[in-house]
């Protein structure tokens, strides 16, 4: 019956009419029915239709057969995260034209909206999620989990991590196999600073990646299980330095460059909240001279060292105050990178004694924390408000800040 659907949108594409088409051929009822795959059919009739429409209709219908099993290749090559293969599928996908009457056509454009989340394009991926959701009473049962699925990882980039949890959570796992979402909704409870349950479903996400040999993911996975315990008290910090040396090493095997430098961040924040500065900051500047330098890991991982530095006091402050000069120098060619202009500003005040500091916090940093769902920065530097308020006599604002953790 794939016949019909090439006869049809090839017709369509000439601008020809069935009557057109089929003058001399068959009847138009007929031509009519083969399109709509409702009547059996000659080879014969077929063949002279594709004839008149210059179309090897033989090649299309092999087309069609290998759009299936390029579709499977793209959504696994996008879970692997091998964007370079992930490229290739999609364009060699663009060069079928008769994809868009395939029935795997909502599923690439699906598949397609992920790949421009993950490049950093959320306008395009917009626009056709969007599209699709237009009318989702023709998506079949799995294209509306894989909507789901991509919705879910649309919103973490957009930093919405309570639509997020609640897309995925409205996926059946029993009935949608690509298990890949869990390592999405663990992310976004993390985000949200909900540690169990990101632990939870972080377990179930590496659970399918070790069933699918995703090695890359496996890394991420078990780095996201460390973040949650890495600053429990109770447990043995020994352990968790051990699991970090031992992702470390797994990196350096396999050249995941760009995961060895997110766990080195991770690994020296815990060193930092243990109060370890001098092996935090040994392992922010590894960070820093490893990963993509301007990027936001670059400054994140620049303003650990720096603060590391400050509170262990391993540096005299007049060096302090150059190295945030040079960060603050650089970042006035990102403007986009928000978050490391709000950090480096604050540790620029603190360092200098800023009274500006806390009315920068209030009227700057919270609102910016809050509007982007940051609640580890808005719970950490609502108490730092708090804080400071009670000890300066300014029990109004104490009150107003003492309420809103409350609520949080």
């Amino acid at each position: 019956m794939n016949e019909g659907k090439v006869i049809k949108f090839y017709r369509e594409k000439a601008n020809l009419t069935q009557e057109q088409l089929s003058k001399g051929i068959c009847s138009v009822t007929h031509i009519s029915k083969i399109e709509r795959g409702l009547t059996e059919y000659s080879s014969e009739i077929t063949d002279l239709l594709a004839q008149r429409l210059g179309v090897d209709i033989q090649s299309e219908l092999k087309h069609l057969n290998e759009i299936e099993a390029q579709i499977h290749l793209l959504e696994n090559a996008l879970i692997k995260q091998k964007y370079d293969e992930v490229e290739t599928i999609i364009q060699k996908l663009l060069n079928f034209p008769i994809l868009v009457v395939s029935e795997f056509q909502i599923r690439f454009e699906l598949l397609l909206a992920r790949y421009y989340c993950s490049q950093g394009h959320p306008r395009k991926a917009t626009k056709i999620l969007s599209a699709i959701q237009k009318d989702t009473s023709k998506l079949s049962l799995y294209e509306s989990y894989l909507l789901n699925h991509v919705l879910g990882y649309y919103y973490i980039t957009e930093k919405k991590y309570i639509n997020a949890i609640d897309v995925l959570k409205s996926i059946n796992p029993m009935q949608y196999r690509n298990h890949e979402f869990y390592y999405i909704l663990a992310y976004s409870y993390h985000s949200i600073d909900s540690k169990v349950l990101a632990y939870y479903y972080a377990e179930k996400a590496l659970t399918y990646f070790k069933e699918t040999n995703n090695f890359n993911r496996i890394i991420d996975t078990e780095t996201l299980m460390i973040v949650q315990i890495g600053d429990n008290e109770y447990l043995n910090f020994q352990e968790t330095a051990a699991q970090y040396q031992t992702l470390l090493q797994t990196c350096d095997i396999c050249n995941f460059i760009d995961k060895k430098s997110k766990l080195l961040y991770n690994f020296a924040y815990n060193r930092y909240l243990r109060k370890e500065y001098m092996e935090a900051s040994a392992l922010y500047k590894e960070a820093m001279q490893i990963c993509e330098k301007n990027s936001p890991l670059y400054f994140w991982s620049y303003e650990g060292f720096i603060r590391s530095s400050y509170e262990g006091d391993l540096l005299e402050k007049e060096r302090l105050l150059e190295l945030v000069a040079d960060g603050m120098s650089l970042l006035a060619n990102n403007p986009t990178d928000r978050l490391s202009q709000i950090l480096f500003t604050m540790l620029n005040y603190e360092l200098t004694h800023h009274n500006e500091l806390y009315t920068f916090i209030d009227e700057i940093a919270l609102p910016y924390f809050k509007e982007n769902e940051l609640f580890w920065f808005v719970q950490q530097y609502e108490k730092r408000l708090f804080v400071h308020y009670s000890e300066s006599n300014q029990a109004e604002k104490a009150l107003a800040v003492a309420a809103a953790i409350l609520k949080v």
